[in-house]
């Protein structure tokens, strides 16, 4: 029902509809994997306008953008329901203006009778024309993500995704303080840290490869993880995902997305400074800016540029570096847009080989868990280097292409004190020194249609493309045996005599490959009434030529299928059937290679509920992988590099998840994981029936954050992660449980926190190989954090 402008239960705010200007564009685009083709398509454009509205009441609010933007708005009064925006400043399309100014307040605005309806927000209502392939940023400041790009290669509401898909975005990284991938564990149902290196189990699989930047892959170092204090949002797609990505895992597969410009202005100062109370302390300085570079709003930016300087709890342990993240956005219209993006980071840290314990150990606890090997002068210092490019290009009313090529580069120094060989005593090891240097580069692209048309009764969104990628590493490695003598109950970390060792070069070094790999792929998502099914096939060809050997090369055809079922507009179920692939071309005879490729299978179903408003995300999900033909460690005492091939694994699990608004005041993050991981086939018969290494059968976390009025707030939150078994029998990682709370007090412009995590001072174990080799998490620490916006 309408009323004058103003006046009663609902409103209607009139202006003079804005005269709309047409215009035709050429676009010729260069395809990386094709001969090339032009393409031409009439575009429409979007008058851009200056807006200036406050924060405040979200009624008064819309008025004033109505007069601002000369277009009839009208909604029920009901339906703003005392509801706020956080304002509106900056150059906008109308339509892009609109949607921001209700961002966070489950309302969105329809086109209607030449103007805007604003209306409660349903799943698959949308404002501005999805994107393809993500190049501009997300603006929604929430606790969840909506939407991903990750699991369906093109713009998916995360209700309409058939299959689990958890995201932790740059709101709970900030609040939380994450500064390195591992951290994130706690907050993902069925992930755990598996070492304290990019190494965790989801699902119970063990998970170290399986990492990609804004959906392709980049070189992965293993010893290091990749810090995300200044990302968008880390997504886990979970299961075996060959058909999206090529070579996939069972547990999932891991993308960090950049942050991305924004048509606003946005510029935070951020601080965060940490002690473990031993006079170890942890300090982060980082600068997040974005916004328009012209009048029009058709350029955009982002620069995040952050420096950090970590001491650790352990003896001689630390991570120090700085990164930056500049990147420009080309947006003339809703039909192209177009991201130039680089990443910088240089970090001068060590390589934690873990705590040592006594050899003949089968429990924890004796020996100090600051206790390190590491001696002062070892290093790992890297320079990691990315460049992107990425193409969003209408190609007409119903087709759209996308397209994205990076570059990364990779280079290491490491030197180290690491345990050798065990003496009689039981506590002392034989120390061998290492000094090793990696370069790698990697150059990937991928290029793709999507397509939104009707078969009678049947909606299709269809993508068809391919990828590619080829990756060169190489390392070299000299090293020197029994250096000294280092005793677990009397260590000594002292400047060592480096210059007097001998070293050697031994007779793998240098090692490495060159990798190729190509796919093609098509899917089809098709809608029929309440029901959608996914459809989808990949084929992959992967070649790799070890240094010094021959080339080696399989393919691979991977299945995905899945149905969803909408059962209200924000409530859905949906099954799921995937497979995945992993060539094991790397492994040397000295390693035990060559061997056989790992497949896996995928079986889900599920359920997904967005509650009160759109405000709150539940998810539950029960599933059964299967991994045939897996490389692990093969534990041969004096040849710690042998690997060896097991015949089976299972993995059967209930996954539940809970994130976002329970009330206007109280918030929570919340998940509870069940697992049993079993060996089902090897060639040791005494291990089939054993649960895996490093897959707890319970996992569960919870934070809830309270506001006590408009500025004041506090959390509180537990983590637990059950027992793990090790590659040694009989030696197991015991279970924790850690609390963690804080006071949170935000203004318009300033965002301070303090944190207090492991209240307790819990010792406990994230992780472990054996017991010269486990990982102590962290011990109690208090975290300040402090925000300046403006």
């Amino acid at each position: 029902m309408n009323h004058p402008p103003f006046r009663g239960q609902s409103c209607v705010l009139r202006r003079s509809p804005l005269a709309i200007a047409l215009q035709a564009a050429t676009l010729s685009i260069a395809l990386g994997l094709t001969a090339g083709a032009q393409v031409f398509a009439a575009t429409e454009s979007t008058e851009v306008h200056q807006f200036t509205v406050p924060a405040g009441p979200l009624d008064s609010a819309l008025e004033q953008f109505a007069r601002m933007a000369g277009v009839n708005l009208s909604y029920e009064a009901s339906e703003l329901n005392s509801k706020t925006t956080k304002g509106l400043k900056g150059s906008y399309a109308t339509q892009e203006a609109l949607q921001q100014l209700l961002n966070g307040t489950s309302l969105i605005a329809v086109p209607e009778n030449g103007g805007y309806r604003v209306k409660a927000k349903l799943r698959g209502d949308e404002v501005v024309t999805l994107q393809a392939i993500e190049v501009t940023g997300r603006a929604s400041q929430t606790d969840f993500a909506e939407t991903t790009f990750s699991a369906t290669k093109t713009e998916t509401h995360i209700l309409d995704v058939p299959q689990t898909v958890n995201t932790v975005t740059k709101e709970v990284i900030e609040e939380q303080s994450l500064l390195l991938l591992n951290d994130v564990a706690p907050f993902v149902a069925g992930v755990n840290e598996f070492s304290v290196y990019d190494d965790l189990t989801i699902r119970g699989f063990r998970n170290s490869d399986d990492r990609r930047v804004n959906g392709m892959r980049v070189y992965n170092n293993f010893w290091s993880q990749p810090y995300i204090a200044n990302v968008e949002r880390v997504e886990v797609i979970k299961g075996p995902s060959a058909m999206l990505y090529g070579q996939a895992s069972p547990g999932g597969v891991i993308n960090i997305v950049t942050k991305k410009p924004l048509n606003e202005s946005r510029h935070e100062i951020r601080g965060d400074l940490s002690s473990f109370g031993s006079g170890k302390k942890q300090g982060l300085v980082a600068l997040d800016t974005t916004g328009p570079v012209n009048e029009s709003g058709t350029f955009l930016y982002r620069f995040n540029a952050s420096k950090w300087d970590h001491d650790s709890f352990r003896t001689e342990i630390f991570d120090k570096g700085y990164s930056l993240s500049p990147s420009l956005s080309w947006v003339p219209s809703d039909d192209t847009r177009l991201n130039l993006e680089f990443s910088y980071t240089n970090r001068n840290t060590v390589l934690d080989r873990g705590q040592p314990n006594l050899a003949d150990a089968d429990s924890l606890g004796t020996i100090p868990i600051d206790v390190s090997v590491t001696q002062p002068g070892d290093g790992l210092d890297y320079e990691d280097l990315t460049a992107s490019l990425s193409l969003d290009q209408a190609l007409s009313d119903q087709w759209r292409l996308a397209a994205a090529f990076q570059y990364h580069s990779y280079d290491e120094h490491l030197t180290e004190h690491r345990v050798g060989s065990s003496l009689p005593s039981g506590s002392e090891y034989n120390v061998r020194y290492g000094d090793r240097t990696t370069e790698a580069e990697t150059l990937s692209g991928t290029i793709y249609a999507t397509g939104h048309f009707d078969t009678g009764h049947i909606s299709h969104k269809l993508v068809v493309g391919g990828d590619a990628l080829t990756q060169e590493n190489e390392s070299r490695d000299m090293g020197a045996n029994n250096v000294f003598v280092f005793d677990v109950l009397n260590p000594e970390n002292i400047s060592r005599p480096v210059e007097s060792y001998t070293l050697t070069t031994p007779s793998s070094s240098p090692w490495g490959a060159e990798n190729k790999r190509v796919g093609l792929f098509i899917q089809d998502q098709m809608t029929l009434g309440d029901w959608d099914l996914l459809a989808g096939v990949r084929y992959s060809h992967f070649t790799t030529t070890p240094v010094g050997g021959e080339e080696n090369s399989d393919s691979d055809l991977a299945l995905r299928l899945g149905t969803v079922y909408r059962h209200t507009d924000n409530l859905s179920f949906y099954g799921t059937y995937a497979e995945g692939f992993e060539p094991n071309f790397g492994y040397t005879a000295q390693e035990g290679g060559p061997f056989a490729p790992t497949t896996s299978r995928l079986y889900e179903v599920g359920a997904k509920h967005q509650a009160f408003d759109g405000d709150l995300l539940f998810t539950a999900a029960l599933y059964h992988i299967i991994n045939d033909d897996i490389v692990t460690w093969a534990n041969v005492t004096g040849n710690s590099d042998l690997m060896r091939q097991r015949g089976q694994e299972q993995s059967t699990g209930l996954e539940l998840e809970m994130i976002g608004k329970l009330t206007d005041r109280l918030s929570i993050v919340a998940n509870y994981a069940y697992n049993e991981a079993k060996v089902t086939k090897d060639e040791v018969k005494e291990n089939e029936g054993k649960t895996k290494e490093g897959a707890p059968k319970h996992a569960a976390s919870i934070w809830t954050k309270y506001q006590l009025n408009q500025a004041l707030s506090m959390g509180v939150g537990a983590e637990y992660v059950g027992e793990r078994k090790t590659f040694q029998e009989g030696f197991d990682l015991p279970s924790y449980t850690l609390y963690n709370a804080g006071l949170f007090y935000r203004t318009n412009s300033w965002n301070l926190s303090l944190m207090g995590k492991n209240l307790t001072d819990e010792d406990h174990w994230t992780g472990g190989y054996y017991p010269g080799r486990v990982y102590p998490g962290n011990p109690l620490q208090v975290i300040l954090s402090a925000s300046y916006s403006f």
